[in-house]
């Protein structure tokens, strides 16, 4: 059963949540859950580039007295490091011609935060209008950030498609994220990676696996997700199992 059953979809009574919070009649269904996939869709688009996103939550609520819907959106992700938010700040700078603002970018660590959240604003905005324009809905949007990422399954998987991406071997792009685990206070990982690895003509699957995965257990709380890295010799699928709690 470990194997065959999705370890969140297992646990939706218990610990696991669904992603999107809402309810609608038979025929307005498919309309609200094409929303949901413009909604994920776009934000892909509008913050791949800034942040490292971990999960999207949306809710929705209508009120009774103006029959308006109003939309909240929680993007949780990882806030962007120094290094490459320098790089992208200079080219939105070079694109956009600002005179005014180049003078908050500097060496010191508090105008680079502040100008990430101003650009973080600008791009919601972007992002609420377009949404606006395409639905005639009203939009919240919040970000919520996460101190460290290797508390969330998805974001490693990302760290170890980042490393495989830089054709660094596999083996060590495992053991380096399941060292970070081990700092945490997580139970246990189990890291599968399957494809060509190395760049060996036959493809295979290898697992590693520190501490306890009960995939058996409904009361036991397991991030899972699965992700794609893009190598040179083809895609290599990466699954992440985290025991929280």
């Amino acid at each position: 059963m470990g194997q065959k059953t999705h370890p969140k979809g297992f646990r939706l009574v218990t610990t696991q949540k669904h992603l999107s919070h809402w309810y609608t009649e038979k025929n307005n269904y498919s309309t609200l859950l094409k929303e949901d996939f413009l909604v994920r869709k776009t934000i892909e688009q509008y913050f791949s580039e800034f942040l490292s996103i971990s999960k999207i939550e949306i809710s929705r609520i209508t009120q009774e007295i103006n029959e308006k819907e109003y939309v909240n959106i929680n993007i949780y992700a990882l806030f962007p490091r120094a290094k490459e938010m320098y790089k992208k700040i200079n080219k939105f700078l070079v694109e956009t011609t600002e005179s005014n603002n180049m003078n908050l970018l500097s060496n010191s660590k508090g105008n680079l935060k502040r100008f990430t959240s101003l650009l973080l604003k600008k791009t919601i905005r972007n992002f609420i209008r377009r949404l606006q324009i395409e639905t005639k809905k009203n939009y919240l949007v919040s970000i919520k950030f996460i101190k460290n990422p290797f508390e969330d399954a998805n974001l490693i998987a990302k760290f170890i498609a980042d490393q495989l991406e830089k054709r660094i071997p596999f083996r060590r792009a495992v053991k380096q994220a399941i060292k970070k685990v081990q700092l945490t206070s997580m139970k246990g990982i189990k890291v599968q990676v399957s494809g060509r690895l190395n760049g060996i003509d036959i493809a295979r699957s290898e697992w590693k696996r520190d501490g306890k995965i009960p995939l058996h257990t409904l009361k036991a709380n397991i991030d899972y997700t699965h992700k794609c890295a893009e190598t040179i010799y083809g895609l290599i699928g990466i699954k992440v199992w985290l025991f929280v709690q």
